[in-house]
């Protein structure tokens, strides 16, 4: 970049260094024995950093990336927090500031062999020094002294120079900072003091993002109902995570990918008026808020929640029209039987998780989203239970309704207590619930491919020119199943 300095020059500018030694109490000592006592997991980025400082990895370089709001910064500041108390002087470089930079490391910097170790440098935001990447990369990292660590964040992923260089890629470690797992949320909520009738509505709503979890906690805490806990973190989050969208093209990808399962060119072509169908999938798939596989994109769950309840409160109208238009572009129908089967499977293991049944794969089918019910869990829920409802008004299906309905629905915690609730032989209750979930998902199969809208009505399915015992319950084709002995 012209105009820059080399890296072994020095300037007379002054330098952002923490890590002095002080006697004076400092309000920064608070905050930083606050944050590390609150400070949750990321294990794998703490172990690889704490090997990058301790010299017993070849790492030299940290680079983190996530969406925003994932805790990037946090972990940045445990990183430096774990330099201070290894004796490293660190540099925190917040700015594009080549001149400054170079200040700053030469001011801390050893003056001879072996005086100290040498610094740590954090760059937060990295996507700030775009303008002077290359400097950045090919002057200023490589005059660092031997030893220094360096750990970088930014929401999107590196430039492709950091893993396809040999160099940078022996000592450059790439880490995606994704959402908590079960276990670290269990500690976040338990840290949080988060009251346990509270918890549910967070884990469905925050599904592990930190900042989308303390929104949620602080709307409960001021007393917010869920349907307002729903919209403040909603709204909080839309305007954190999608603040700078290029363009209204941009935002509709946005809201059509939070209803989709898997997003495809077809279906931003047939949403998007204004843009490049090729251009907005390629550009949702680099989204650090986003994922991508053969089948499409998706947005993170924590931001599917968001968008939804956000558009809901904003534009009514668009929201139905979203919705819409994705149950007629996207059908479960495309989903393999197998797929479906175990979707469905799923749902059933899931029951009394909302959060978990969020990331089922039938939240998106044409039955949940044509319910009333406002979030994709409980109108699955709805949808599962008026097709058990279905199946136990066939009294010829008893047996199998018992047995599913005291497994998945009732409180036995094993298929051994559900056995002996049900006062049966194991191999017997076993034969009653397999046959109960496969008559369930024939139905709920047959009911995805031929949905319009509405409810099947099993007793009245097809009118006066079709054959009732036929639809009544079986599988897709229509064939009635053998009565159970």
């Amino acid at each position: 970049m012209r105009g820059l300095p080399p890296a072994d020059q020095v300037p007379g500018r002054a330098v952002d260094v923490i890590g002095r030694r002080d006697e004076t109490p400092r309000l920064a000592e608070t905050l930083r024995a606050e944050r590390s006592g609150a400070f949750i997991g990321r294990d794998t980025e703490l172990g690889v950093f704490r090997a990058a400082l301790a010299g017993s990895s070849p790492c030299a370089v940290v680079y983190l990336h996530g969406a925003a709001g994932i805790g990037k910064s946090t972990v940045l500041r445990q990183f430096a927090a774990d330099a201070e108390a290894a004796g490293r002087t660190v540099v925190r470089l917040d700015r594009c500031d080549p001149v400054g930079a170079v200040a700053a490391v030469l001011s801390a910097r050893p003056l001879r062999l072996g005086a100290k170790p040498a610094p740590v440098l954090v760059l937060d935001d990295v996507e700030q020094w775009s303008p002077a990447a290359s400097w950045l990369r090919e002057e200023f990292l490589p005059g660092l002294p031997l030893g220094t660590v360096v750990a970088l964040a930014g929401r999107a992923g590196p430039d492709v120079v950091w893993t396809t260089d040999p160099g940078w890629r022996k000592v450059t470690r790439l880490l995606r900072i994704v959402e908590f797992d079960t276990t670290e949320t269990e500690l976040w909520l338990d840290n949080a003091a988060v009251p346990p009738a509270a918890r549910p509505l967070l884990r469905e709503l925050g599904c592990g993002h930190p900042l989308a979890m303390r929104l949620a906690a602080e709307a409960i805490a001021d007393g917010r109902d869920d349907h307002d806990v729903r919209l403040d973190v909603g709204q909080a989050l839309v305007r954190h995570v999608l603040a700078d969208l290029p363009s209204p093209a941009h935002r509709q990808a946005v809201e059509i990918c939070a209803y989709a399962d898997r997003l495809t060119e077809r279906q931003l072509r047939a949403a998007v008026v204004d843009g490049d169908a090729v251009a907005l999938l390629r550009w949702l798939r680099d989204q650090p808020f986003a994922d991508g596989d053969a089948g499409g994109v998706r947005v993170r769950p924590y931001l599917r929640h968001a968008v939804r309840s956000e558009l809901r409160w904003r534009d009514p109208a668009r929201h139905d029209a979203v919705r819409d238009l994705v149950a007629r572009t996207e059908s479960t129908g495309s989903l393999a039987r197998p797929a479906f089967d175990a979707a469905v499977r799923g749902a059933l293991r899931e029951w009394r998780r909302l959060d978990l049944l969020a990331e089922n794969p039938l939240v998106h089918s044409r039955m949940a989203l044509a319910t009333t019910e406002q979030v994709p869990a409980v109108a699955l829920r709805a949808v599962l239970r008026s097709a058990i409802d279905t199946l136990g008004d066939d009294p010829r299906e008893g047996k199998a309704h018992r047995a599913l309905t005291t497994t998945y629905l009732g409180t036995a915690p094993t298929q051994d207590a559900a056995a002996q609730r049900l006062g049966l032989p194991f191999s017997t209750y076993r034969r009653h619930l397999t046959r109960g979930v496969q008559v369930l998902c024939d139905l709920l199969w047959h009911r995805e491919l031929t949905w319009s809208g509405r409810g099947i009505d099993l007793a009245s399915a097809g009118g006066p020119d079709q054959d009732v015992e036929q639809l009544r319950i079986g599988d897709a084709a229509g064939r009635p199943h053998q009565r159970e002995p």
